[in-house]
């Protein structure tokens, strides 16, 4: 009897001390498999997988501007692998810039565009974005405005993406403004408005003008107003469908009259003779003696720092059927010839980040992505504390994109220089109509030849 008990005693006591042993084993559950022995697999699940190590890259961008050194060392610190050179134009025709490099053995991998993208299409210069753009989660996970690619695109290639928006507004010299006693106008004003106070302010003994003798006023405004009174369906004059110019249309041509006539009849702007006769001070809006110029975002940083006035920014004037402005899409091409295309690829990707977004709108950009976010940094941006941001956002929303990169002839369309002659240094109006007449011919000419 009591071999028996000692037995069965000493038995329990085992249990006990197993049930202890397993409950110091870290309560694991009764479910979970044991941990391995060996070292080599012990944790193994719970250690991240080593960064892939990449090579260092640099590519090579070649850019007329040298304002963007933050933005690449934005870009840098989140591809620290990859280094942004930029290659700068100097004057030098951005072709012969590739080809020299390509020549050197040290090919250049994306590029700003100087002229239009048919051209370097045809030379074979540029890569197809549609398929990097297809599988990019940036550009998937962006809304774009409608028609984003379209002055971008030709014959069903994506040539090139929208590096920046440039939007353009009416710059107003507020102190000249107050000085005559003109009070600052509001974001729905009319062509009429601008030309009555340009008129008001005018003061030539005292050598202040309404407008600034700039050649922003014929490229511009004048296109923009015909526009805004249904005289063209595109800026530059042209037609719906980018196929024809309608510069020598009588309604146009008395758009160029109106613009014409603030140095003819109107006295509100010195032509080039007079402008250079009194020493070109009113060439400059940074001078102080005119009312209203035309500006971009490559403006702000002079006015901001140097300016003895208050200015700040209007919208474009309302037309007789709309109040269009005026934007420019400056088009950023991957180029054939690279060596390192994915990498180049992730610059044109991270301009639609939203901390690209940011930086470009606290330069005086638009942002190109339709986001609340985005929206309502314009409120927050040190660019445009104290000024009207209601323009500001007006002209984004109302904008108009300049054509032409995707128009065949288009160095040949004269349009500039021919309207630049008539409202600054009195030329003859009805030598556009013959002029126009002989590119309207040419670029059917050349879109047959191209298809």
């Amino acid at each position: 009897m009591t071999n028996k008990h000692n037995i069965g005693w000493k038995l329990m006591l085992l249990g006990l001390i197993f049930v202890f042993l397993a409950a110091c084993s870290g309560n694991t559950p009764a479910n979970t498999p044991p941990v391995q022995s060996d070292n080599v697999n012990k944790g193994a699940e719970n250690t991240p997988p080593p960064e892939e190590k990449k090579d260092p890259v640099t590519i090579k961008l070649i850019s007329w501007s040298d304002s963007y050194t933050e933005l690449y060392k934005m870009f840098m610190e989140k591809y620290p692998w990859i280094t942004i050179e930029q290659i700068p134009v100097n004057s030098q025709p951005i072709m012969e810039i590739i080809a020299a490099l390509e020549a050197a053995g040290t090919p250049a991998d994306l590029t700003w565009i100087d002229t239009d993208l048919i051209s370097y299409n045809q030379s074979g210069l540029l890569e197809d974005l549609t398929s990097y753009i297809e599988k990019d989660t940036t550009f998937q996970s962006v809304k774009l405005p409608d028609g984003f690619y379209d002055t971008m695109t030709y014959g069903g290639k994506k040539l090139a993406v929208p590096f920046v928006d440039v939007p353009m507004w009416i710059l107003v010299n507020k102190t000249l403004l107050d000085k005559h006693g003109v009070e600052m106008p509001g974001n729905d004003w009319t062509y009429d408005d601008f030309r009555s106070i340009a008129k008001q302010v005018t003061d030539p003994d005292a050598g202040e003008y309404g407008l600034t003798t700039q050649p922003e006023f014929q490229m511009r405004l004048a296109n923009t107003k015909a526009i805004a009174d249904g005289h063209a369906a595109n800026l530059q004059y042209m037609n719906e469908d980018l196929t024809q110019s309608v510069l020598n249309t009588p309604d146009v041509m008395n758009d160029i009259r109106w613009l014409a006539e603030f140095v003819s009849k109107d006295g509100s702007m010195q032509s080039n003779a007079k402008a250079a006769e009194q020493g070109d001070v009113t060439r400059e809006f940074i001078n102080g003696k005119t009312a209203f110029a035309i500006g971009g975002d490559w403006v702000l940083p002079n006015l901001k720092e140097n300016a003895k006035f208050e200015w700040d920014v209007l919208p474009f004037p309302r037309g007789k059927v709309s109040q269009p402005g005026y934007s420019i899409y400056g088009p950023l091409a991957l180029l054939s010839g690279s060596k390192h295309k994915e990498e180049a690829f992730l610059w044109i990707s991270f301009q639609f980040s939203k901390e690209a977004q940011k930086w470009k709108i606290d330069q005086g950009a638009n942002a190109s992505v339709i986001d609340p976010e985005l929206t309502a940094y314009y409120e927050q941006t040190p660019m445009w504390q104290g000024k009207n941001i209601e323009a500001v956002k007006i002209a984004k929303e109302n904008a108009v994109i300049q054509p032409g990169a995707t128009v065949p002839a288009w160095s040949d369309y004269n349009w500039n220089n021919l309207v630049n002659e008539v409202v600054f240094d009195g030329a003859d109006i009805n030598k556009l109509i013959p002029e126009t007449d002989k590119w309207n011919k040419r670029t059917l000419e050349v879109r047959e030849q191209l298809k």
